[in-house]
């Protein structure tokens, strides 16, 4: 017997909970009542068979069954949300212009702005993005399946060109209640490479990032608790599990409604460039320098 799928809202729901830190305040944020959400990931847990939330004084939190659950259902909304825009591209009488990768970051913090500017000068223009970690980014790039690719780590590979689009910063922040959560707080890098720290995979450009500042400083980064989504970490992080490092503008919702607290690191420079690559020896295609020209203002 076929297993069945699970709902993508329900699944989009989850990443919501997630991302709200509580079930009330993802019902509110949706327009949708504490019950019904309530109702619903009960039913995603027993479709799925895992137990996803736990429920907490300070909130609703992950399971680490949950953790995983939502770093999949990250790829798979974003690549939901692909399709969708193919299908509305076929339903216009259009193919794909332009054939973009993305790194998740920019995805998540940058991807929607640079599309609206795109899409004010070149209306017609289809763009279709595809998500991956900035090294998988840089490889299809390199492999020509990607007209254009836009990564954030402080490397770019030698068989790509590349232009400098914008600056990201990464912010390193605590639960209220951890050690490093007093007023003023800072840490020293040996510190922060000792704190269990929670980070993305290897291949990210944030982790990348990470590892070369500390590197610069003498030291090696151990981590705590590595995952493939932002969303993922930092509801992690809301637990008090341990610091979370991803960019600050993927933090700025958390930051600013108090469920975590940013933390300063002494001595160390946390920004990255925003780099746009292409294939060497490649002109880019007319819909890519578009596309390019959008994003770099």
């Amino acid at each position: 017997m076929t297993e069945a799928w699970p709902d993508l809202e329900d699944l989009a729901l989850l990443v919501g909970v997630a991302e709200a830190g509580s079930i009330g305040r993802a019902a509110e944020l949706r327009g949708m009542t504490q019950p019904s959400v309530s109702r619903r990931m009960a039913a995603l847990e027993r479709r799925l068979g895992v137990a996803l939330l736990v429920r907490t004084p300070r909130g609703t939190t992950l399971t680490a069954g949950g953790r995983t659950v939502v770093e999949w259902a990250d790829r798979l909304l974003g690549a939901a949300d692909d399709f969708r825009a193919s299908v509305r591209g076929l339903r216009a009488g259009r193919t794909a212009a332009v054939r973009a990768a993305v790194s998740m970051t920019i995805a998540e913090c940058y991807a929607s702005a640079w599309l609206a500017r795109l899409y004010e000068r070149e209306p017609d223009l289809f763009v279709s993005l595809e998500v991956h970690n900035s090294a998988d980014v840089g490889a299809i790039v390199a492999a020509g399946d990607a007209d254009i690719g836009f990564v954030e780590s402080p490397t770019v590979r030698s068989d790509l060109r590349k232009r400098r689009v914008g600056i990201d910063r990464l912010a390193v922040a605590v639960a209220p209640g951890h050690r490093w959560s007093g007023t003023d707080a800072s840490v020293r890098p040996g510190d922060l490479a000792d704190g269990g720290v929670l980070v993305r995979e290897q291949g990210s450009g944030t982790r990348d990032t990470l590892e070369a500042a500390l590197a610069a400083v003498g030291e090696d980064l151990r981590p705590g608790l590595v995952l493939g989504s932002n969303t993922a970490l930092a509801s992690s992080a809301a637990t008090g599990i341990g610091p979370v490092v991803l960019s600050e503008r993927a933090l700025a919702a958390d930051l600013e409604s108090g469920r975590l607290i940013e933390v300063r690191v002494d001595g160390m420079d946390l920004t990255r460039p925003l780099t746009a690559v292409w294939r060497d020896g490649e002109a880019l295609t007319p819909g890519a320098e578009a596309l390019l020209s959008a994003v770099a203002g």
